[in-house]
């Protein structure tokens, strides 16, 4: 769910589908064909079978998990779905072109999408794929609505090997200064992610499930339902 940086009336929500609603819910229109995988193997499937069923479906229906407008260009609409899938509009959602990188693994969920507060065409990606057993970290990064990405997590350049990623900001103040919450802690970046380094602090290692700057103060949210603020940044 994302309201729009230019309309507080306007409400996307996500299934396979993006809906969008211009009277805060009185009335919904579905502007995207599926931007899902949709694998057809799964489509029949028990979830958690064969020993315990999940009723939630959660491993097999495959739904958008991250939608996000452009805050500097309105109608550039960003996707992202629980089952790999990178998609953007740059046309207010009258058509949609699949953008995910190529040596992106399949399957992987999109935790959070952040479109450059510095650059229209930009915008950060943070995917993980832990529950596939690969505990790879996934930022991407695209200067050109998609039609090219850089993978900013090599392994080797500061976040490890095998710390799953959650969410990447881009500081709204300096461009190029980016924070990431992984499933162990806080990373940040001076170089745009050529580089990063951790940021804990005093912060014990938990899941960081979301980040957000606000009037300067870094605000985090994490997976043990925990806020946590540092001030004046």
């Amino acid at each position: 769910m994302a309201t729009s940086p230019h309309d507080p009336d306007i409400l996307y929500y996500g299934s396979q589908y993006v809906h969008r609603t211009v009277d805060e819910g009185v009335t919904w229109q579905k502007i995207s064909p599926d931007l899902t995988f949709n694998d057809p193997k799964l489509r029949n499937a028990i979830s958690g079978e064969p020993i315990t069923r999940d009723m939630t479906g959660e491993e097999v229906y495959p739904t958008l998990y991250s939608i996000r407008e452009s805050a500097l260009q309105r109608g550039v609409i960003w996707t992202g779905a629980n089952d790999g899938p990178f998609h953007v509009s740059k046309d207010n959602g009258l058509t949609w072109t699949n953008i995910t990188p190529k040596d992106l693994p399949p399957g992987g969920r999109v935790a959070m999408i952040d479109p450059s507060p510095h650059r229209a065409g930009s915008a950060y990606y943070a995917v993980y794929r832990y529950l596939l057993g690969d505990f790879a970290p996934y930022i991407y990064k695209t200067d050109d609505f998609g039609k090219t990405w850089r993978r900013l997590t090599t392994g080797m350049n500061g976040i490890p090997a095998d710390n799953p990623t959650r969410v990447v900001r881009e500081d709204p103040d300096r461009a190029g200064l980016l924070y990431a919450g992984t499933e162990f802690g806080m990373y940040v970046s001076f170089d745009d992610g050529a580089n990063w380094q951790p940021f804990m602090q005093n912060m014990p290692s938990l899941p960081i499930n979301d980040i957000k700057v606000f009037r300067k103060d870094l605000v985090v949210a994490t997976q043990g339902r925990g806020f946590w603020i540092m001030d004046n940044l």
